[in-house]
């Protein structure tokens, strides 16, 4: 049977927590001036919303305008929401949160096509997914945690292979000694 090569849609539920979680996405990767702005992001990713209830969103979030570094007002997300990394800064990335949990708990590191599996001690697989999650990388889909395993599930097998180099250079391993 030939394998379907299409792109892949994303479908979120139309719940409140799902409509949030878009829009920490959209403030998070883009500045938004305004309400109106942030309608029109939301509806190209299939939410449509109305603007009362995207004020109360933005007011649950704890969303302000700031000034950017051309002046203009734009929403931002107080911390714990951070910036995504993009693809392309993958390598640069700096999370001190993340090089400190990959430097105490990091174990081993392997790549399995479009997947990263990192061991840990007992317990520690979920201090570490949550600081993955936390960096927040384009190329990461999401990881799964169990006791002492993550499980980081990449867009690709290039995608994979880069996230496994960077977890090893957060600990200043040698890139090649953990991957069989």
């Amino acid at each position: 049977m030939a394998q379907d090569s299409s792109p892949k849609t994303v479908t979120l539920p139309s719940t409140k927590i799902a409509r949030e979680e878009a829009i920490r996405q959209v403030l998070t990767t883009k500045e938004i001036g305004s309400q109106g702005e942030l309608l029109e992001e939301l509806s190209t990713l299939g939410i449509t919303t109305t603007q009362g209830t995207l004020s109360r969103d933005l007011l649950s979030l704890r969303a302000t305008k700031v000034r950017n570094s051309a002046g203009k007002l734009v929403y931002s997300l107080p911390n714990p929401f951070p910036s995504r990394a993009g693809a392309s800064d993958t390598e640069n990335a700096s999370n001190p949160r993340l090089a400190k949990w990959c430097q105490e708990l990091l174990v081993s590191s392997d790549v399995v096509s479009h997947q990263v599996l990192l061991r840990t001690p007992a317990g520690g697989a979920n201090l570490l997914a949550s600081a993955i999650d936390a960096a927040w990388f384009e190329t990461v889909l999401g990881c799964i945690a169990g006791d002492d395993t993550v499980l980081v599930i990449c867009k690709d097998n290039d995608s994979a292979l880069q996230m496994h180099t960077h977890f090893l250079e957060q600990i200043g391993g040698n890139v090649g000694a953990m991957r069989a």
